[in-house]
Order: structure tokens, then sequence, then C-alpha cells
């Protein structure tokens, strides 16, 4: 990746998330098409399912898994959730016309929708059917490297941005970005090179959704996670860091969308500049490419 731009390395980043969408070995198509299934389930109704079956991990109707190619085995008991009964209520409003036609008045019947209560309706967890296997899903590839070279660039990094950056064990998440108190958690048993990684990722969160300042901080999660790891792919390449194995399924992960750079292309270019500025130059780094 050496003397490419920072364009160069966004169009490699669209084309790298686009093969993992549409490549046929990923299968990504057919698990998107899979999840786009699934309900949002409300707190009462995930305590539900929690309280008749802790160990759910997928639940949908009876209906819904035929049409996935599962079926329910005899003799499992339903999952019970709750579902509103909806009836279409009719009102009529009178709205004034425009310009001309502003003493006419006309009458539009519009339909709203009204919650009439609720009734239960059964769901089973995919550990209760048999049938055509389910897709699945991409999993990012850990980032592997712990030369001296790395630690001594990842404490050089530490030193060069401006919120506190703490060591600890962050469960199965690589690192966080604390938004009240304002600083970067880094898994301590994950690579050198993740960590350095991670540490763009979440210094990425810092500078576009802080809640005091961050131009992005009221957008979905699914955007603020492609933003951030697009940020840390272009940052990392920059210095000759390949880190596409991580960065492109987790980009696509989130986004579900092909044209997502499209869309966050001149913020994460941005983001990314202003990140290579606070790090410094690549003479200024130690170069250090990996495999």
């Amino acid at each position: 990746m050496k003397n490419n731009t920072l364009d160069d390395i966004t169009k490699k980043l669209e084309q790298g998330i686009k093969d993992v969408m549409t490549g046929s070995g990923s299968q990504y198509k057919e698990w998107l098409k899979f999840i786009s299934s699934f309900h949002t389930y409300s707190f009462n109704n995930a305590m539900l399912i929690f309280l008749q079956n802790p160990n759910a991990t997928l639940v949908k109707g009876y209906k819904d898994w035929r049409k996935l190619g599962r079926y329910v085995k005899k003799g499992e008991k339903a999952i019970k959730i709750l579902a509103p009964i909806i009836s279409n209520k009719k009102e009529k409003s009178k709205e004034e016309k425009a310009e001309k036609q502003e003493k006419k008045k006309a009458e539009e019947e519009k339909n709203e929708l009204e919650i009439k209560g609720f009734r239960y309706v059964n769901v089973f967890d995919v550990s209760q059917t048999d049938g055509e296997p389910l897709p699945r899903s991409i999993t990012p590839q850990m980032l592997e490297g712990d030369s001296e070279e790395l630690k001594q660039l990842l404490s050089e990094w530490i030193s060069a941005i401006d919120i506190p950056v703490v060591f600890e064990d962050t469960g199965s998440a690589n690192g966080y970005y604390h938004l009240v108190e304002n600083y970067i958690a880094i898994h301590k048993d994950r690579s050198t090179m993740q960590q350095l990684k991670t540490l763009v990722h979440e210094y990425a969160h810092h500078l576009l959704h802080r809640k005091n300042g961050g131009e992005f901080n009221t957008v979905t999660t699914d955007i603020k996670e492609s933003q951030a790891e697009s940020v840390a792919f272009i940052v990392m390449a920059h210095y000759n860091f390949d880190t596409s194995k991580y960065s492109f399924p987790y980009v696509a992960g989130w986004s579900g969308d092909i044209d997502i750079i499209k869309k966050i292309g001149t913020d994460i270019i941005k983001c990314s500049h202003t990140i290579i500025e606070k790090l410094g130059t690549k003479e200024q780094s130690k170069e250090v490419v990996t495999a």
C-alpha cells in the first residue's frame, strides 16, 4: 500500500466491502436475506423469551421457520410472546388548498393504525427446529503481530492522542470508547497489531461520536461502527498495515449496504486525515510492513 493516497485507500476499502458482500465464498447475500426476516423484539418480549428459554438464540414463528426451510420438531413447547392487535381507524381532516384555492376546502380520509390490545403468539428457538442449515455469519479475522517495533508504535500513538487509554479485560469486545468518562479501553490480551487498530477505531468514535462536539453523535449504531472501522482501515493502510481481513467483514456486517462508502466517504477521509496528522507522518512513526 505504499504511496497510496487516502482516496486510493478509500476505493480499496469500498471494493473490499463489495467483495465480502457479493463474493460466492462469503455467502454474505444469503446471510443478509436471513437476518432481514428477524423482528426487533421489545424489552418485554425479550424478557418473556429469556424466562421461558434462557438458552434461546434465534426465535421465529412456525410459518417463518417454514419459509427458511426449517420445521419445528414434534413435541416442542412454544415460547409465547406478545403481539399487538392492530386495526385501521378512519379519520377525516380538512386542509386548505394553496394559492388560488386557499378558500376551498377538501376533506380527506386517511388511515391511522390503532393498537387495540395485545395477544399471545407462539415462536420457537432455532434449537427446536430441523431442516435446511442456517447461513453462516461473517466473522472478522483477528489481526496478528507482536513485535517490539509494534509495541513501540502503540506507545507512540497513545502518547499522540488527546484522551486517556487503559488496558483491561473488555470481554468479547476488542475495546470501547467511554462516551461519559471520555477514555479508550483496549483489551489487554489482544495482539499488538489488533490493539493498534482498535486504538484508531475507538479514537475515531471519540472524534465523530462524542456527546459534546461529535458531528455524528446522533447517527445510528450501524453508521457509527461503519465510520469508525473505515477510518481505522484507512489510517492503518496509510502506515502500511493491511487490516482488510478484519475491517472489510466488520464494515459489511454492520452496514448491510454495498454502497456504504459512497455515503460516508467524505466523513471518513476527513477524520482519517485528522488522525494521521495527530499520529505523525510515516517518517515520524516506525514503518513496519506485516504479512
